[in-house]
């Protein structure tokens, strides 16, 4: 094998990766070095000097480790047999390891590592040193691929050093083997204390009343703790980076706390397409981004408290608080056509129409505070109102309203619900225009009435 022309690759591909990083085109889905890729896959498969080419290739994949990405991860998933039986290639291995610069999809390596070797051989070649060079990396959700393929002891030895590292633990997406769901029980204080988010570790313990009442109580009487988890829960769908605009969600959640006279491990999340939904007592917090900023306001959608988009810094973040409603009954799809209906009589067009985005509201549809607010449409980036109905408690009501637009809008998307809409507008336009029939035939009977009357009196 030629240690030169590998060398001149591996150089080639590192100078390919500065000149995509110079532009922002680098990724793990986009980077690609075929030639690398190429050549060390020839060498592995050759027959004659399979072990001899493996060696050299071994000697140097702490600079080829970190090329490896999705275009050439077969070299992983078919040669990690070969590769780990070189001396000397753990220690490249953890070297290129510590390089490696997409953090996010490391896990792959990981993953594809333990389908060539099997569990076994793969749960022998991973020692400690990697593992705490994968927990040192906070991966978050992203390190569920690699504790669910250990065994147990290698399964308890990377618990104790996520904590160690204070990482983002997905406690409720790990597969626990053996006994090991119950270490985190029995040193509940150690993942308290350092923990990133305490509400996922409120809920993995929730079949535990010991360790579930100690992990409410610490999140009540450490409101900052409380906080920083909150952003762990909104990281997931938006990350706020700006440390002015976290002050200032962080003094709105302890004011709806107050206002809804709750605790901290009251609150709750859920769920959404373009928001982290934090509910804290009766109220909604989103915080996250629109698809549409801006359309007219109507009775027909949950009456907003406040609904804005804040920039500071670098960071911007669209933020809404509204009241929380029923949502465990389904609507009928007559019922989402008469709302559909009620839109479009005051001219507007709503196109994401589905159960989900419905429900039925606790109490009268409007803002609800323990003082009088009433925030004018131009405040909640609202363009205009129309209608003046107040919906009652029972009545369904819009949640999400990222897809209303004037009738008129020439950009209104109608997102996948394109067959209902197609449906609904068919049904409207007919009804519409059964309705201009019978107006005009009451219309013609009126006038032959009138006439018929002028010529009797006469």
């Amino acid at each position: 094998m030629n240690e030169k022309k590998l060398l001149k690759l591996i150089h080639n591909a590192q100078e390919l990766r500065n000149e995509t990083i110079s532009t922002n085109s680098n990724g793990y889905n986009y980077d690609g070095f075929d030639e690398l890729k190429r050549f060390i896959l020839k060498k592995l498969h050759s027959p004659l000097f399979n072990d001899k080419n493996a060696q050299i290739i071994a000697n140097h994949f702490d600079e080829i480790l970190p090329l490896i990405v999705m275009s050439n991860i077969d070299i992983i998933f078919l040669y990690s047999n070969v590769l780990i039986k070189q001396p000397g290639f753990k220690e490249k291995f953890k070297e290129g390891l510590k390089k490696y610069p997409y953090k996010n999809c490391i896990h792959c390596i990981f993953y594809e590592m333990n389908i060539c070797l099997g569990t076994d051989e793969f749960n022998n070649f991973i020692d400690e040193e990697i593992l705490t060079i994968f927990a040192s990396q906070n991966l978050g959700f992203n390190c569920c691929d690699i504790f669910n393929s250990l065994n147990e002891v290698n399964q308890s030895t990377f618990l104790y050093l996520l904590v160690q590292y204070k990482a983002n633990i997905p406690y409720l997406a790990f597969e626990y083997k053996g006994n090991n769901k119950q270490i985190i029980y029995d040193n509940i204080d150690l993942f308290i204390h350092n923990s990133q988010n305490l509400y996922t570790l409120m809920n993995f313990v929730k079949d535990n009343p010991v360790a579930l009442s100690k992990v409410k109580e610490y999140i009540d009487n450490n409101e900052e703790q409380a906080i920083n988890s909150i952003f762990c829960e909104t990281d997931k769908l938006e990350k706020i980076t700006d440390s002015d605009l976290k002050e200032m969600i962080k003094i709105l959640i302890l004011e709806i706390v107050k206002n809804e006279k709750v605790n901290f491990s009251d609150i709750t999340y859920s769920g959404g397409g373009f928001s982290r939904i934090i509910l804290i007592g009766d109220k909604v917090l989103k915080l996250g981004d629109r698809w549409t900023k801006t359309f007219p306001n109507n009775p027909y959608i949950i009456a907003p408290l406040l609904r804005q988009e804040v920039k500071m810094g670098n960071s911007s973040c669209f933020i809404e608080i509204t009241e929380k409603v029923d949502t465990s009954e389904r609507p009928t799809e007559e019922e989402l056509y008469q709302l559909y209906k009620k839109l479009r009589d005051i001219g507007l067009i709503w196109t994401d129409i589905k159960g989900t985005n419905v429900g039925r509201l606790k109490k009268e549809n409007i803002i609800h505070w323990n003082e009088e607010l009433n925030p004018s449409d131009e405040v909640l980036g609202f363009s205009d109102r129309r209608g003046s109905e107040v919906l009652k408690e029972g009545d369904l009501v819009i949640l999400d309203a990222d897809f209303i637009y004037d009738e008129n809008d020439p950009n209104i998307s109608y997102v996948n619900q394109v067959d209902i809409n197609k449906s609904f507008s068919e049904r409207y336009q007919k009804e519409k225009n059964e309705q201009i029939k019978t107006s005009e035939v009451l219309n013609q009977e009126e006038e032959i009435i009138e006439e018929e009357t002028h010529g009797i009196s006469r």
